[in-house]
């Protein structure tokens, strides 16, 4: 059964397990297939391959079909054996195609991990920045000292955490490395050693209180804020909910918002869903 076929005769469901509109696929498939012929030859031409290009064993999946496979492992995040059984491979398939293309979508998409890149245009039409850092689940190591510096005592549970910086459309123009979980906000961003465009204002939560960002009022204890200090708040909120928009844009990816397996590949993959959530940006 050719599954992308079934797909494109129901756009709503293919959106629903793959995370992006049919259309952006095929943009998508278009920008990305270039790329992989050009891997493609390179490995065929290995100097140390004993077989000529053309001889061997062929793929059991086309291009089309793998990309579409990780998008569906990226969105739903289930297991290679049952990705298998769909698309009629072995689950070790599965798991070399998805490993496979990671790291062609991360060729392709290159996301920053610290500096935020904008064109002149950009930069004139940009208001401000925001910042903020979310949290994925992560197994419970069975070291005890790893095990300390992995619990979040805000999850309640074992974590990675992620900076994400957006602009003021909700456009992901970063994603951090990840960090373990017990790290605070300010310490990661001092530590990113992020390049930002100078002078451009940055909001962010009471997390990065001390790194000049525009934050809100802390409530003074026992006493109230003043009314001008709340409307500033509430000021501050109503812009700075954008980074959150777009942080459950990229949950909604289950690969980024369950409990992660893919070891060695976390920062990859997370850069790689901040790129999807960002073509969604149009269609939410």
């Amino acid at each position: 059964m050719n599954i992308l076929k079934v797909l494109r005769a129901r756009p709503a469901l293919f959106f629903r397990l793959c995370g992006i509109r049919l259309e952006d696929f095929d943009d998508l498939l278009k920008r990305t297939y270039p790329l992989w012929l050009k891997n493609e030859h390179k490995r065929l031409s290995h100097p140390n391959r004993k077989r000529a290009i053309g001889a061997g064993r062929k793929y059991e999946l086309d291009f089309p079909a793998r990309l579409l496979m990780c998008l569906i492992y990226y969105r739903t995040y289930t297991t290679h054996v049952f990705l298998g059984l769909v698309f009629g491979v072995s689950s070790p398939t599965v798991c070399r195609v998805n490993r496979a293309m990671t790291y062609l979508l991360a060729d392709h998409f290159r996301m920053p991990e610290r500096e935020v890149r904008l064109s002149e245009e950009e930069k004139d039409n940009l208001l401000y920045l925001m910042v903020d850092g979310t949290e994925r689940p992560i197994p419970r190591s069975k070291k005890p000292g790893k095990r300390k510096k992995t619990y979040s005592g805000k999850k309640k549970k074992h974590t990675v955490v992620h900076q994400i910086i957006t602009d003021n459309k909700k456009r992901i123009l970063s994603v951090g490395p990840a960090q373990k979980g017990s790290r605070h906000d300010k310490r990661i961003f001092d530590e990113s050693r992020v390049i930002k465009p100078p002078d451009m204002m940055v909001l962010g939560d009471l997390g990065y209180l001390g790194t000049g960002f525009e934050i809100p009022i802390k409530k003074p204890k026992k006493r109230e804020l003043s009314k001008e200090n709340k409307r500033y708040n509430r000021w501050h909120s109503g812009l700075r909910v954008g980074v959150e928009h777009a942080i459950g844009r990229m949950k909604k990816f289950r690969i980024f918002a369950d409990i992660h397996r893919n070891n060695g590949l976390q920062n990859m993959i997370a850069k790689n869903v901040g790129a999807l959530a960002n073509i969604n940006l149009k269609t939410v």
